[in-house]
């Protein structure tokens, strides 16, 4: 099995977010009722500049959270959004390319070696389409990593300097 280094820094930008400490005013306290065995959760949701956020707490930082009080969160990890209309482009223009691939090659050759040619065209551009869609999701997801460790790493920042 290889080493996908994407994966890592993917691994490392979700890390060094989750280990930043940010400071936002508790609006919410609230429990999560058991599901299937798993414990009840508590969470708040606080505010933090513009956004509202869900943050998950321990028993004894839940009591301690008052409404309209500020706390020490971690921000959460962006969940992984789909790029529906970037996959439906690469799906139309690799079958266009494939459609176009076996006209240019059933034109031009013999019915056996036609259809040989025509499946490994077929093939090498149907993988292309997927490398393509693959490395899209993967650079739109590295790079919403990075803008949310930008936008909290700036105001933890600004805390720091309110704290002096």
């Amino acid at each position: 099995m290889g080493n996908n280094i994407c994966k890592f820094q993917e691994n490392r930008l979700a890390d060094l977010l989750c280990s930043l400490k940010i400071k936002g005013e508790v609006i919410e306290k609230k429990m999560t009722e058991p599901l299937g065995g798993q414990p009840e959760k508590k969470i708040v949701i606080v505010k933090f500049k513009d956004r509202i956020i869900e943050a998950g707490l321990n028993n004894s930082q839940f009591e301690r959270a008052e409404i309209g009080k500020q706390i020490w969160f971690s921000p959460p990890v962006p969940e992984r959004d789909s790029c529906n209309c970037h996959l439906f482009a690469w799906l139309i223009a690799g079958v266009l390319a494939g459609l176009l691939a076996v006209w240019a090659i059933t034109s031009h050759f013999q019915e056996r070696t036609a259809v040989f040619l025509s499946f490994a065209a077929v093939g090498w551009i149907s993988v292309i389409a997927w490398a393509r869609i693959c490395s899209h999701e993967q650079s739109k997801c590295l790079r919403d990593l990075e803008m949310e460790i930008d936008f909290f790493e700036g105001a933890n920042t600004s805390c720091r300097e309110d704290l002096q």
